[in-house]
């Protein structure tokens, strides 16, 4: 059956002062809409000069599979891909639609539920003890087993190493009071976001080697001249029962491939907005199983790319880990006309009898957030 996308859409909706959400909305012939997510912030403006040409790759053109379009759309950068995911993630929730099923059915639904750890840093306004201490609390009594914290806020890029382990100390304090208050059974993951580099991400694993980390996630930068160091630190941090986790910027499965070679990760984090799409994740996890990789997706953002990486979570060969950007802000419900499921206990439940993605924009809660990024 040929289909016809007639109308595309991108919206930004500013949800707190530091945080906006971006969110594609693809329309075929049949009336039928497809909502995709493309958040990358602080580059809406980008994203938004080469929507136009993007749109016009799939706008009026027959296919009868969401694979015909993609064929068509490009991933040379973080930008093209940031759109042309979302476009893919719209695709598949029309798909289902047309097929009367979920996404994860289409790709072969296996998991009812999803085991989910929280990362709650962005909501932890308060950053000083009593105030991380308060959260722990809170996030550790709704039942998560797992969760995440990324606490070097004063390590920043450009400084030396000697600068780096002054400004370090902040972050280990942060760390101790987290694993203090939420007591030795949780499994606590640290978020460095690539703020170190190889000498002081050695530093950083002798100072936290006693507090029975989970693991470490993106210490340094993630390039290919950096591939040896990685391995080298995934090996230090395996030695101390860390494990490494990152690449959560990477596209397409074929990024993925020189880092499963050479053994640089534990868990591999790609992101639904940025690596291609439902379709590519399943083909990335199925990668990740031939090399024992662990498939954890990147998902800290909005309620569209959370039920997308949900249906994905739900047809994997393995069960993942999934991320859950813990309440940052009320509009990751109060945007849908149906929330996301509740995540009970450490697990998000899959939708049950839904078609394609499960969830529904509500438009006009949309519009009173969304923002002009001409």
């Amino acid at each position: 059956m040929n289909n016809k996308i007639i109308k595309a859409n991108i919206f930004k909706a500013t949800v707190t002062d530091k945080t906006n959400w971006l969110f594609l909305k693809l329309e075929n012939e049949l009336g039928n809409i497809g909502w995709g997510e493309a958040t990358l912030q602080g580059k809406e403006k980008e994203i938004f000069k080469i929507s136009e040409q993007i749109f016009g790759l799939v706008l009026n053109k027959n296919y009868s599979s969401p694979y015909d379009l993609k064929k068509h759309l490009p991933f040379k950068n973080i930008l093209e891909a940031s759109l042309s995911s979302s476009i893919m993630q719209c695709l598949w929730d029309l798909q289902g639609k047309i097929e009367r099923k979920s996404i994860g059915t289409i790709f072969g639904k296996s998991h009812n539920k999803i085991k989910t750890y929280a990362n709650f840093n962005r909501s932890t306004t308060d950053r000083s003890p009593k105030g991380i201490e308060s959260k722990v609390k809170t996030v550790v009594n709704e039942g998560f087993e797992l969760i995440k914290f990324a606490p070097f806020d004063e390590v920043i890029s450009g400084m030396t190493s000697e600068e780096i382990r002054t400004a370090m100390q902040p972050g280990l304090e942060r760390i101790n009071v987290i694993r203090e208050t939420a007591g030795s059974e949780i499994k606590l993951m640290i978020d460095c976001h690539w703020r170190f580099n190889y000498e002081t991400t050695i530093n950083l694993i002798e100072e936290i080697e006693n507090l029975n980390l989970y693991w470490l996630e993106c210490p340094i930068p993630e390039t290919t001249d950096f591939l040896l160091d990685i391995k080298k630190i995934r090996s230090i941090a395996n030695s101390k029962g860390i494990k490494l986790a990152g690449l959560e910027k990477k596209i397409l499965a074929k990024d993925f491939e020189s880092y499963i070679k050479a053994g640089a990760y534990d868990f591999m984090m790609p992101d639904i907005k940025y690596a291609g799409g439902p379709d590519e994740l399943i083909t990335i996890e199925k990668l990740f199983n031939k090399f024992n990789v662990h498939f954890s997706p990147h998902n800290p953002s909005g309620p569209v790319a959370h039920a997308h990486t949900l249906q994905v979570c739900s047809a994997t060969n393995e069960p993942a880990l999934m991320e859950y950007q813990y309440k940052e802000t009320n509009y990751f419900d109060t945007l849908l006309e149906k929330p996301n499921p509740l995540i009970i206990k450490g697990f998000s439940k899959i939708p049950e009898h839904t078609f394609g993605l499960g969830i529904t924009i509500n438009e006009l809660e949309l519009e009173k957030l969304n923002r002009s990024i001409k």
